[in-house]
């Protein structure tokens, strides 16, 4: 090297594939090149996502057009909504994310809850469902038991095949691991200890380890497990879309989960004046109904309340 005249180094640095190219060249004509691929530390604790599915187009729906407005405001209402539609190891829950975007819709212009009292998440994560938890907790706490309470869920949910218990399915949870999953148990009890005047909890999930079009996840085995009954605790009212080993199907004409489907529409007709007794009634007997014309597989929606409200709980409004 001590008898070349000129070096002549040039770098060139591809922005692709996140790799370096480099070219070295001298007078005598020799040149050598080389690559180095530029990573970062935890490249390798970062978990393989599935392979993104197409957008699947959603039906416009007749619960999508049409919302009544409400002229008054409901300030001491408080609403999160999780719409879990992309999963990262698991399959999609199709038009999850279109159910609590339209349930929002329907909070804010039909019961009269303010843009500020509403969290909508989507693709929420475990630790994000957690984050809405405290939320809802310490609104709670500031408004000294004058808060009205709203819990909606869309997405999985899995069962433990074990001790039968149920789990909501955070975006980044897997169907074989209970330990990634947040414990109905856990949401009654927390839901359950708010100072609140009124909870009304909506769960569009079934806890069989079947997923909405049907099939099992795939991570579940093949068979359907029935999960044990969580009972809800305080002033809470808990609607479900499924019972025992059932599925909570889907209503593709309309872009929604069948159970969110009948929700939005008993809100709807009424404007949001109806008692969760009636709305109960009108949900469980229409989804019961057509599922069986629709999908020939049964899907029974179930009301439970707890037990210090009695009978009252029949005579509560959203609105």
């Amino acid at each position: 090297m001590k008898h070349l005249s000129t070096i002549i180094l040039s770098l060139l640095i591809a922005g692709s594939q996140g790799s370096i190219y480099a070219q070295v060249s001298a007078v005598s004509g020799k040149s050598f090149e080389f690559f180095v691929r530029e990573t970062k530390p935890d490249d390798n604790l970062v978990p393989e996502k599935r392979p993104e599915v197409p957008k699947q187009s959603v039906p416009k729906s007749d619960v999508d057009v049409n919302i009544p407005k409400s002229k008054n405001k409901k300030e001491q209402t408080f609403a999160v909504i999780i719409a879990n539609e992309n999963y990262i190891s698991e399959s999609q829950v199709m038009f999850a994310q279109n159910d609590g975007e339209v349930f929002k819709k329907y909070c804010l212009q039909t019961l009269g809850v303010p843009e500020q009292n509403v969290r909508f998440i989507t693709d929420a994560t475990l630790n994000g469902i957690r984050k809405e938890m405290t939320w809802l907790s310490n609104v709670a706490e500031a408004f000294e038991g004058e808060a009205n309470i709203i819990f909606y869920y869309a997405g999985h949910g899995i069962p433990d095949e074990n001790s039968k218990s149920a789990y909501l399915l955070p975006i980044d949870g897997y169907g074989t691991d209970v330990e990634s999953g947040y414990k109905i148990d856990d949401l009654y009890a927390k839901l359950g200890s708010l100072h609140a005047k009124s909870i009304v909890v909506f769960l569009d999930a079934c806890f069989s380890g079947a997923q909405r079009s049907g099939t099992m996840l795939a991570s579940a085995r093949g068979i359907a497990i029935k999960a044990k009954e969580s009972a809800p605790v305080g002033n809470m009212v808990v609607f479900s879309a499924a019972q025992g080993d059932e599925t909570a199907y889907p209503y593709n004409e309309q872009g929604h989960g069948l159970f969110t489907y009948f929700l939005l529409k008993k809100l709807q007709e009424t404007a949001g004046n109806v008692t969760l007794g009636e709305l109960g009634s009108y949900i469980t007997r229409n989804v019961r109904q057509l599922s069986v014309v629709v999908n020939n597989k049964s899907q029974t929606p179930t009301v439970t309340p707890s037990n210090v409200l009695g009978k009252k709980w029949q005579e509560i409004k959203l609105k």
